[in-house]
């Protein structure tokens, strides 16, 4: 490629005449010395065809034709001119004529545009402005015939009277000498005064566009070649351009948004709206880019934009011109105007907005949180809650009111419909709470209560509730009419506390009575007779017996009591696991009745732990097994090593725990209830200390049970290493 283009170079250069390579649009690609010698030297630097020379019919006549992509030739009195299309332009050569032929060259080239079908008006004069030639435009655009014309007037007669004469005073008084039409006329063209009234044959008027060449021969005047073209409908569409632009300036100016006219992004046009918010003036803005007016980290963002013609509405950041930072909403659109493709930027300051906007955000975010909070709350709370309007209609329900008062299907809306509904209520139930909501929602009470329970179909045990419900004034809070509040509180826990209360009184009045019962009574009878040695050492063995067992009944209830309040200290050892249960397993087989069976790990299990409570758990479980297999005198105690943990398993074959109450037996104070563990008797705190004592060392302790088969309990905890 590089090579073709120094060939042309060479080629033009070495050609005697004037050649030029040229784009459609008149742009020079190349040309050489002789072609542009033809242009004044204060012209030569420029690199538009159309722009070295003034415009007149000759180059008009060659720009058609470049942009019909046809070939074109005309000969000037001294050169004549030729255009080739050649690729995407044209080869433009300018030869000159020798000087014998041109007066010649000249005639015959003025007849043949007379001749030629141009859109323009033609007129040849003699050197005395006589009409000699009119053409076919002439007679279209004037109305005369050629016969009416030649010889017979000048060109002037074809001007409007009263301008012709008022632009001839005019210029006179700028020369400061007197002027014929001719010496006018041509004083005119020179300035580039070339729009002129013209008057028909029937006295209509229109303005036309006027060139005026001379004609020599041997550098003589012989005439005058004058060209004419209506530009009416220019003129009126300019008019009317003028016009659109004032109003556009008067409604540019009437806005308070900034607007923009740029090309490309270099601003061409800016409203007074526009200084107000860049605070810069209007004409400092023109010839800037409007990425100026951005803030730096949009910029590129803006550039895309522009280049993909994008014309959906955006956000961006502003710069002001002193430096500060406004949000905008910008509104771009493409116009063509005068074949150019221009872009209107209307950008509205929306930096107010966007406050109030945010504010309005952080109060919807901090209302949603309070909203959050409240519904978290009363979804997490034990308590089923119900919000009513003042008719009863429901307006929340909690997750736990949904699960009390569900219904399959379409449920009635209104809280005393639903009501009669919930076959789990008893019918007694059902009909005292809804006494008790119609006098709440008649009026007659403010707050209504009452207690009720749920039977369950799986289990003997009942829930208990408390409905409370109390009217709402939430009229002046939320604009609502008054509402209602009805809220039902699971109480079951607290039944339940109540009866193990219960239980407690009566088991430790129990428990506490009877050892102390036999102290009283052997404590008399040793004051009041007289004994054998031999009673006298049962009675007292007797004794310590049951004071034994106080004293454990009295320990117990001080363990849970510190292990609750969290008091509870462990000295931790390093000690044998298997010596320890070794040990507990041959006291029970010295002072027992039971068989048991202790089955030991293959290898020694070291703990660091709390000896003497881990003692206790050992105690209180095989005492357990002891106690509740009365008709089973075997009990087998099992160590286990499995994965860095011991496994300590008590089972034995006696009356077994109900599966019902494995979730429960490990709470202080509850005992199975049934009539083998009332005979049985007993605390409820033995395996709650057990669990406290088993979880505090980290550990574990689980129970598997059948009744009347036996029950395993088994406790889990990490191992040491051999050696502390």
């Amino acid at each position: 490629m590089e090579n073709r283009s120094n060939l042309q170079s060479e080629l033009l250069q070495a050609l005697p005449y004037g050649v030029a390579l040229i784009q459609k649009d008149g742009t020079i690609v190349q040309a050489n010395r002789p072609f542009m010698e033809q242009f004044p030297e204060n012209l030569q630097t420029k690199s538009n065809l159309f722009h070295m020379v003034n415009q007149s019919p000759i180059t008009m006549e060659l720009s058609r034709r470049m942009e019909q992509g046809l070939p074109w030739m005309y000969e000037l009195p001294t050169m004549r001119v030729h255009a080739i299309p050649w690729e995407e332009g044209y080869i433009l050569s300018i030869e000159p004529l020798p000087l014998d032929t041109r007066v010649t060259i000249q005639h015959n080239a003025f007849e043949a545009m007379m001749h030629t079908e141009l859109d323009m008006a033609m007129i040849m004069t003699d050197a005395n402005l006589l009409i000699t030639r009119f053409n076919q435009g002439a007679t279209e655009l004037f109305g005369y015939a050629p016969h009416e014309v030649l010889y017979e007037m000048t060109p002037f007669a074809l001007f409007e009277s009263r301008e012709l004469s008022e632009k001839r005073t005019n210029y006179q008084d700028e020369m400061e000498r007197l002027l014929s039409f001719e010496q006018m006329l041509r004083v005119a063209l020179d300035k580039g005064d070339r729009e002129w009234k013209f008057q028909r044959k029937d006295r209509t008027h229109f303005v036309g566009k006027l060139f005026m060449h001379p004609v020599y021969e041997q550098e003589q005047l012989v005439g005058f070649f004058f060209f004419v073209f209506d530009v009416s409908s220019e003129i009126q569409l300019k008019g009317e351009l003028q016009h659109k632009e004032q109003r556009y300036r008067m409604f540019a100016e009437s806005v308070i948004e900034a607007v923009l006219f740029h090309e490309n992004g270099m601003i061409l046009d800016a409203n007074k709206a526009a200084e107000t918010i860049f605070r810069i003036p209007a004409d400092e803005m023109v010839g800037r880019q409007t990425i100026e007016f951005i803030a730096e980290g949009y910029r590129a963002d803006v550039l895309r934009r522009i280049r993909n013609h994008i014309q959906t509405p955006y956000e961006v950041i502003g710069r002001r011109e002193d430096g500060t930072f406004l949000e905008m909403e910008v509104y771009p659109k493409e116009v063509t105007y005068q074949g150019q493709t221009l872009r209107v930027a209307v950008m509205r300051d929306i930096s107010d907005r966007k406050k109030i906007e945010r504010m309005l955000e952080r109060e919807k975010n901090a209302i949603a949180r309070q909203r959050d909070i409240i519904q978290s709350i009363l979804q997490a709370s034990n308590e089923a809650f119900v919000l009513t309007e003042s008719n009863g209609s429901v307006l929340f329900m909690n997750v736990h009111a949904r699960r009390l008062m569900d219904l399959p299907g379409i449920a009635p809306n209104k809280i005393q419909e639903r009501i009669p509904l919930l076959s789990t209520f008893r019918p007694r139930d059902r009909s005292e709470m809804l006494k008790k909501m119609d006098i709440l929602l008649d009026g007659t009470a403010r707050e209504v209560s009452m207690r009720f329970s749920i039977p369950q179909p799986n289990d003997r045990d009942e829930q208990y509730y408390e409905m409370y419900g109390t009217s709402m004034d939430t009229k002046r809070q939320i604009g609502m009419d008054s509402g209602y509040l009805f809220v039902f509180r699971n109480r079951t826990e607290e039944e339940r506390m109540d009866q193990i209360k219960n239980e407690l009184v009566s088991t430790v009045s129990h428990e506490l009575r009877t050892p102390l019962s036999s102290l009283s009574g052997y404590i008399e009878l040793m004051l009041n007779r007289e004994l054998t040695p031999d009673k006298r050492e049962r009675f007292l063995k007797t004794m310590s017996k049951e004071a034994k067992r106080l004293t454990d009944l009295l320990n117990d209830f001080l363990d849970i009591q510190r292990m609750e309040d969290g008091h509870q200290e462990y000295k931790r050892n390093h000690f044998s696991l298997n010596e320890l249960v070794r040990e507990v397993v041959e006291r029970f087989r010295e002072t027992g009745d039971h068989s048991i069976h202790f089955d030991d790990a293959e290898k020694p299990l070291f703990l660091i732990a709390d000896r003497a409570r881990i003692e206790q758990v050992l105690v209180n479980l095989i005492s357990n097994a002891i106690k509740y297999s009365p008709n089973s005198h075997e009990v087998e105690v099992r160590i286990r090593h499995e994965r860095n943990q011991a496994h300590v398993s008590i089972k034995d074959y006696g009356i077994g725990i109900p599966e019902h109450a494995f979730e429960q037996l490990f709470q202080k104070f509850y005992r199975v209830d049934n009539s083998d563990t009332r005979q049985i008797g007993g605390t409820g705190l033995g395996l709650s200390i057990c669990k406290e004592i088993i979880e505090s060392h980290g550990g574990s302790i689980e129970v598997e049970s059948t009744v009347g088969e036996g029950s395993t309990f088994t406790f889990t905890l990490d191992i040491a290493e051999e050696t502390p």
